[in-house]
């Protein structure tokens, strides 16, 4: 069987980019041709391993306007962006092609070429307007929410499958008849875990709006001088300046420690005794997965969507309401503070995350595949 992937790019060092390769490589060992069509030129060796057997196709689509300007243009770069894209699936000949929704990937339906559709989404219906979801709490407000994202349901009514990757995402998308949720799986099981004696924290995510570093540093600071023998380190790209400043104003410098992104990040967090996310939103939150499966518990914002499909509460984990940072302050203390616990919930997340290990979470995908070929 062929699958193709169809992204803007894979060189980056993202979750997306991670699961994307973790599941081409477990294909193409299960037998499968898989190809990535990737909108732009490919300049940059990709940060993940991809299996050699792989083929990349680029459709060199290097849209320079910005802004007002591109949005102007949308419908011309659209244009060729789909022109191409016929070539590149004319040649390939999948059976089942994948869009991951990005701004034109999501074009793929328009190509009538044989290959059954699919639209995976790597982020929650809710992605930055916190807001907006609110409103699904409301029965009218149910109505605002659909017209906020109804360009997203004119898209996906078109394709055979949408896969997204949390039943609570599922939920807030509503009774669609080709929806489907489909976790993202472990990319590791490391031997050794942690012993949860390390006195350190970690936190994982770039330098973002969305991954909140600043407010991870700002909720230490609330506590750091309790505990003067622990220390909170990050991995992640960005603006590696802005943190270590921000640290330095807070007058925990000496107690922090912020790192580009590794390659290795399952050492790092064996050598970690507790794993904090403060993200605003998440498509799913993989590091979570990460986390757990080195044996660390975890301490999260109950953001949308991902972590309340992970985590199970006061077992492996503590769910923070969003924006409340003395609570999510007052459970790094009581894990510090309380080596028994923090070990006892670490134990229980090495277990408890083996229901999202690859064989598990890819035969799902598989199912989905052969379900789809079944139906020509």
């Amino acid at each position: 069987m062929r699958i193709a992937y169809c992204v803007s790019r894979i060189s980056n060092s993202g979750g997306r980019e991670r699961v994307l390769a973790n599941k081409a490589n477990y294909l193409v060992k299960k037998g499968y041709e898989v190809y990535f069509i990737l909108t732009e030129t490919m300049r940059e060796t990709p940060f993940f391993d991809f299996d050699p057997r792989i083929r990349f196709y680029s459709l060199e689509c290097e849209f320079t306007a910005k802004g007002l300007k591109q949005q102007i243009l949308h419908w011309k770069y659209k244009q060729i962006y789909i022109e191409r894209l016929i070539k590149a699936l004319d040649e390939i000949k999948p059976d089942i092609s994948i869009s991951v929704f990005d701004k034109f990937s999501r074009y793929l339906y328009k190509v009538s070429d044989g290959s059954k559709k699919v639209i995976e989404r790597h982020f929650g219906k809710y992605k930055r307007p916190r807001y907006i979801s609110r409103l699904e709490n409301i029965s009218w407000g149910k109505f605002i929410t659909y017209l906020y994202r109804k360009a997203d349901y004119d898209i996906v009514k078109h394709f055979d499958k949408f896969v997204v990757l949390t039943e609570e995402d599922k939920a807030l998308w509503g009774d669609l008849p080709n929806i489907i949720a489909i976790p993202n799986s472990i990319s590791f099981i490391p031997e050794e875990k942690s012993t949860n004696k390390e006195k350190r924290i970690i936190g994982v995510g770039r330098i973002s709006e969305q991954k909140q570093i600043d407010v991870l540093i700002k909720i230490w600071a609330k506590i750091a001088k309790k505990y003067p023998e622990w220390k909170l380190v990050t991995y992640g790209n960005g603006d590696l300046a802005s943190l270590k400043n921000l640290s330095a104003k807070l007058n925990i410098a000496d107690q922090v420690t912020n790192n580009p992104a590794t390659r290795n990040i399952e050492r790092e967090m064996v050598s970690s005794s507790i794993f904090a996310l403060t993200s605003k939103y998440e498509g799913f939150g993989l590091v979570l997965l990460e986390a757990m499966a080195c044996g660390l518990p975890l301490v999260s914002f109950a953001c949308k969507c991902g972590p309340r499909d992970i985590i199970a509460e006061g077992e492996d984990g503590f769910l923070i309401k969003e924006g409340d940072l003395d609570d999510f302050a007052d459970k790094l203390s009581l894990l510090i503070e309380n080596y028994e616990l923090r070990h006892k919930m670490g134990v229980a997340a090495s277990q408890n995350v083996l229901r999202f290990t690859e064989d598990i979470v890819m035969s799902k995908w598989i199912a989905l595949f052969d379900e789809l070929i079944k139906e020509n």
